[in-house]
């Protein structure tokens, strides 16, 4: 069995067993962070890091461990599962057991997995993604939406909710009936040479992917976070999705509107495959 580590320890997956009192079980207290694994490395790490350490403030979590000793942990991680292409990583940071909505500490509890995949680089979808609405439930505007929490029931309706309709996925709207992103990636799309995406305080989840696009340099666009609605979208020229894991995805399809164009998509693909 694959190793894991846990609170800075080395266990096998089958010595880790999780309390009923644990917080992330009753409540969905906690965090979570997805990190791609290319040649061996951790690729984007500081941007997870910087994202985990940023929202535990926000939670009022004390993760009791600093950045290099998460990245040092990582990367024993890596070697035990003798990861040396691709794979993925999870790190979890839970609050410890006691109290009930109201926790009787702060401490927290850190676990990180690993797996190995046959994916050692990011490359564009062949077949376009069909995406569908998700309106039934829609998503705040607050700090906390810019994180991945445990509690992602959010996300876990959307996906239910595309795979009811026959989609890859599905779009979310905020409180505002403007759309921020799908299930588990941010929206971008591509309009007279200008890409555009929702700003953070319309509420997605302030990806790794999404500011390692904002980043990047010498690029043939402009990039504009504003205010999406449902027509802005429907109107592109191009859409595509993008997440840690799976890089830049084009779309090929939104409710009945179809789209062709996925050359920006392939451009940001080649340039974020430079950065390895």
């Amino acid at each position: 069995m694959s190793p894991i580590i846990f609170n800075q320890q080395i266990l096998r997956k089958e010595e880790f067993q999780i309390s009923i009192a644990n917080r992330a079980f009753l409540y969905g207290d906690g965090l979570f962070e997805s990190v791609k694994i290319i040649n061996g490395k951790p690729f984007n790490l500081d941007a997870h890091l910087k994202r985990l350490f940023s929202a535990s403030l926000l939670l009022h979590l004390e993760i009791n461990v600093s950045r290099n000793d998460f990245q040092d942990d990582i990367e024993l991680l890596i070697r035990e599962n003798k990861i040396k292409k691709g794979g993925n990583l999870k790190i979890l940071v839970f609050r410890e057991e006691g109290g009930k909505y109201l926790p009787l500490n702060n401490s927290a509890s850190c676990l990180i997995m690993s797996e190995s995949s046959d994916k050692n680089s990011f490359s564009l979808n062949k077949k376009g993604l069909e995406l569908g609405l998700f309106k039934i439930q829609l998503k705040p505007m607050n700090k906390l939406s810019n994180y991945k929490t445990i509690s992602a029931l959010q996300s876990v309706m959307c996906s239910l909710d595309a795979r009811q309709k026959g989609k890859d996925d599905c779009l979310m709207f905020n409180t505002e009936n403007r759309i921020i992103e799908s299930a588990n990636s941010n929206i971008f799309y591509v309009k007279n040479n200008i890409i555009f995406t929702p700003q953070l305080r319309e509420g997605c989840v302030d990806g790794t992917m999404r500011n390692c696009i904002l980043s990047l340099k010498d690029l043939d666009y402009k990039i504009v976070e504003n205010e999406v609605k449902i027509g802005d979208i429907l109107e592109a020229e191009e859409v595509f999705l993008t997440n840690a894991i799976q890089g830049v995805r084009w779309v090929s399809q939104i409710e009945a509107q179809q789209f062709t164009d996925q050359k920006v998509s392939q451009s940001l693909v080649d340039k974020i495959n430079q950065l390895v």
